[in-house]
């Protein structure tokens, strides 16, 4: 008997319709499967018997064919088990589902006929076409994905047995209805340290407060336990709340990244990722790719902020594949096995030594370092690396004195308010397009949405040609002055939002 089950498969962060065509005849006992599937998909025979022979039922004494349509699509992981159960069970009589053809199965079985979670699910609920009478079945530790895609009609258990309990029973009491995003912000965590408890550095918490307003990719230099990786961390404290669209864009992100070992219960991204991978990360762990395609450290950042400390001790091949995305917003990853797009639209920030030594900027302690090794260590960092950071500190060493009594510097929260009404207005100006931040306006929007009078234009072409500012780096002091104007409330950019911007572009 032939039998046809609906299933999906994960390439890069799309879910691809995949039908799984069971054929089980009479003949000599055998078992074919075939539609180029990898070898956690070729095992799932093993763990499918086991899991039907868990719940009384025996599909073993027919000559069994599985295809895996389309044939040429690659599949992958362990999702096709639930799909391969259901329908080694219909096509060898077993059991009968009413109107099996609206049901879309996803799902890993474990031996003894246990429902495991998948990677991707949010992605398959986001591909199912909408209006359609189609129904996803899952296990039921992927319910709290399902349930962000409002309108969706799904099923979970935790078992084969219970799953085809509810199926022979017509599934109607046991489909729920997913209500969308319920919870859209979450309280500031407290590992987020407080700027409040940050001593002095008040140029260091202007600078940080404009890139968190502006989306703006920022560089701290300074010498060792000056506070600069202490400040980076401060910074989700001030970051806005993401919104509905964003946070399915990062969860989705998340979702399809799942690695063996992860928790089993997934719960949706609500506060914006800030990923500071090691210095010693590969390009692989960094943009994505390897064996199957995964997204890396650059997309889970997606929304949030990618924090790369001691910045020159990265390899510069890692560092450049960063140039592309900083400026697109997304990562082409091309390998044999395919060419997969992931979003990577982030804050790019960094902290680093001025030396090898790392005191050519402490006032108190002489840098022991020759010329010569200075010039090559800042040469570590790339010209057009750093002509995609738009704003560029030095942090100086805090005096030991003012460690004394308690710290009265701003909190996190009366920052974060400026933060989110500079980001409110740019979500006003940006209405009807693509753009959801200053640092992502084109050179025209900039120019345009600057709004400079004759007066200010000259001061900062004039500026721009003292400083050597390429054509980018001109655009994009436009824009960090743009959102200076913008946490000052300020309709068009004026000579001092242009002066501090150019504060900004170098910590020489």
């Amino acid at each position: 008997m032939f039998q046809r089950i609906r299933s999906y498969c994960l390439f890069g962060i799309k879910a691809v319709p995949v039908s799984v065509e069971v054929d089980a005849s009479q003949g000599l006992p055998g078992f074919t499967l075939v539609g180029l599937p990898d070898n956690a998909v070729r095992e799932s025979r093993e763990r499918v018997v086991s899991a039907i022979r868990s719940v009384g039922k025996v599909v073993t004494g027919f000559r069994t064919t599985v295809n895996l349509s389309p044939a040429d699509l690659r599949k992958e992981g362990s999702a096709l088990d639930l799909p391969l159960a259901i329908g080694m069970l219909v096509a060898t009589g077993e059991i009968e589902v009413p109107k099996l053809e609206r049901y879309v199965f996803v799902g890993e079985l474990s031996l003894d006929g246990l429902l495991k979670p998948v990677r991707g699910v949010l992605s398959v609920a986001m591909s199912l076409p909408r209006g359609a009478d189609s129904i996803l079945v899952i296990p039921k530790a992927n319910s709290a994905e399902a349930s962000l895609v409002e309108g969706l009609r799904y099923i979970c258990s935790d078992t084969l047995s219970e799953c085809v309990e509810i199926l022979e029973g017509g599934a109607e009491n046991s489909i729920y209805v997913a209500k969308g995003l319920t919870q859209k912000s979450v309280p500031p965590s407290s590992a987020i340290p407080d700027f409040r408890n940050v001593v002095g550095m008040s140029g260091v918490k202007r600078a940080l407060e404009v890139a968190a307003a502006g989306a703006h990719n920022f560089l701290l230099v300074g010498s060792p336990g000056a506070g600069k990786t202490l400040c980076a961390r401060c910074l989700p404290g001030i970051l806005p709340e993401m919104t509905d669209e964003e946070i399915l864009e990062t969860t989705r992100i998340h979702s399809c990244a799942r690695r063996a070992g992860d928790s089993e219960i997934f719960r949706p991204i609500l506060s914006r990722p800030f990923r500071t991978p090691h210095h010693s990360a590969s390009m692989v762990s960094l943009v994505g790719g390897g064996t199957r395609l995964l997204p890396g450290e650059a997309s889970l950042a997606h929304n949030g902020v990618l924090f790369l400390d001691e910045l020159p001790e990265f390899n510069r091949s890692v560092l450049e594949a960063l140039r592309e995305p900083m400026e697109d917003g997304a990562i082409s990853v091309s390998r044999a096995s395919g060419t997969v797009m992931w979003p990577a639209r982030f804050m790019m920030g960094a902290a680093m030594n001025p030396c090898p030594c790392g005191f050519a900027m402490d006032p108190k302690r002489a840098c022991t370092c020759l010329p010569d090794a200075r010039k090559r260590y800042r040469e570590r960092i790339s010209g057009p690396l750093l002509d995609r950071i738009d704003i560029q500190v030095s942090v100086p060493p805090v005096d030991a004195g003012m460690f004394a009594g308690k710290p009265e510097g701003e909190s996190s929260a009366t920052i974060r308010e400026r933060v989110c009404a500079a980001r409110n207005i740019q979500h006003r100006r940006f209405a009807g397009t693509h753009f959801k931040s200053n640092a992502e306006m084109s050179s025209e929007c900039a120019h345009q949405f600057a709004m400079m009078s004759q007066a200010t234009e000259r001061f900062a072409i004039a500026a721009a040609d003292k400083m050597n500012l390429s054509a980018r780096g001109y655009y994009r002091l436009l824009k960090v002055a743009r959102t200076i104007a913008d946490l000052r409330k300020n309709e068009s950019v004026e000579i001092p939002d242009l002066s501090e911007a150019l504060r900004y572009k170098t910590y020489s």
